[in-house]
């Protein structure tokens, strides 16, 4: 398998795209298991905006258990964190059992602004940083999160980038 250093994001209806830098030396398990993914195929689906956490917005990917490493509880602007959500723990919260069913299931969380992690740390759920928005295209990022915030959702693929 080849290493992917970068991911391209690419937001459907904006006609936008940014590109993300992976953290392999940070949370390389994560790492491995996301770039396993976007071998296969894009991660690919439509974004839902956060309503505990702050500015993020995510989508659902293939389901992993992947060991905890590189958890924040701050996370910052153009930040990835993968969040992994066993079966009648965390992914039977309402909104995902909803949306997902009563099984094992995963998100890529997307900051596009400041975000404080601590009521969902002190429940128990935990996720891993591993890939951040280039510096460079964050005001353009964060402009794209707040449309998805202000107009609803978008269509988010993730596939190796650039």
């Amino acid at each position: 398998m080849a290493r992917i250093e970068l991911v391209k994001l690419e937001l459907k209806k904006q006609g936008k795209s940014f590109t993300a830098r992976m953290l392999w030396d940070d949370a390389p398990l994560t790492c491995q298991t996301v770039a396993s993914m976007l071998e296969r195929e894009p991660i690919a689906g439509v974004t839902y905006h956060s309503i505990y956490s702050g500015h993020e917005f995510y989508l659902y990917c293939p389901s992993v258990d992947v060991p905890l490493e590189n958890h924040i509880v701050y996370p910052k602007p153009g930040q990835l964190v993968y969040y992994f959500l066993p079966s009648r723990t965390y992914a039977s919260m309402h909104v995902h059992k909803e949306r997902m069913g009563d099984v094992d299931t995963a998100e890529v969380a997307i900051w596009y602004g400041p975000g404080d992690l601590r009521i969902v740390t002190e429940t128990g759920i935990r996720g891993n940083l591993f890939a951040e928005v280039l510096p460079e295209q964050l005001d353009d990022f964060y402009a794209a999160g707040n449309t998805i915030l202000a107009e609803g959702r978008d269509e988010l693929t993730i596939r190796p980038g650039p």
